[in-house]
């Protein structure tokens, strides 16, 4: 029962983040920098954002087995089925506020923007409390960080700057402006660690005592919000 539970919060944190994404979407003020290339070369080819979602975090997972070789485990290609799942609730979600415009008065436009941050840190909260699996960006950032002997906080950075910057080529080359890059992102930056350590202070008691005692999990989970908080 208690996997059952697990697995169930795991997905709904998942599907909360992919939430949070298609809200970012609608503010139309920028998404964030793991989100930034799917959505562009979504907007470039005019295919659902969510298959691009996939085929970059699958990206990430074969970035992830040239870096550790042997040293990759096995269970870590669930990262794949993750990224498979995760893409289709970007689809879902994107579907699900289909017919919610974009406002034009930029304060409801920010507010969005802040509203996708909390939902993005809900998520992030939610699936990361099982400890199960990391989403592929994570899963890169931790390899490289294993293996560069540099701090996790650090190597995001990075990493969340390199997405930026292959969004703007794409989006500059194929496009001719800017798109999926605005102060949404710079919101998303800031926000989303600040609203995983506050969800993580209201929930954490009830996840506890849903999952039946899982001191340990939300030990690890701590580790991964502090991960979190100090990126953003």
């Amino acid at each position: 029962m208690t996997i059952v539970k697990k697995t169930g919060i795991y997905i709904l944190g998942l599907f909360v983040l992919a939430l949070g994404i298609s809200v970012s979407v609608k503010s139309n003020l920028g998404v964030s920098p793991v989100s930034s290339l799917p959505y562009v070369l979504s907007r470039i080819v005019e295919i659902e954002m969510g298959y691009f979602t996939m085929a970059v975090f699958i990206s990430f997972i074969v970035v992830q087995l040239f870096i550790l070789r042997r040293e990759f485990r096995i269970l870590s290609s669930i990262q794949i089925l993750v990224s498979i799942a995760f893409g289709y609730f970007v689809n879902l979600s994107n579907f699900m506020l289909r017919n919610i415009e974009t406002p034009d008065p930029m304060i409801l436009r920010v507010v969005l923007a802040v509203s996708s941050a909390a939902l993005c840190g809900l998520g992030i909260f939610l699936y990361i409390a099982p400890s199960i699996m990391p989403l592929p960006g994570e899963g890169l950032t931790e390899a490289i960080s294993y293996k560069t002997g540099k701090p996790f906080s650090r190597i995001k950075v990075y990493f969340d700057l390199t997405m930026v910057v292959f969004s703007l080529v794409f989006s500059l080359g194929f496009l001719g402006r800017i798109d999926g890059i605005g102060i949404g992102t710079l919101i998303s930056a800031l926000l989303i660690g600040k609203f995983v350590g506050i969800f993580s202070k209201l929930l954490k008691e009830k996840v506890q005592m849903f999952l039946g005692n899982p001191d340990t999990l939300i030990a690890k989970a701590h580790v991964q919000v502090a991960k979190k908080s100090t990126l953003e």
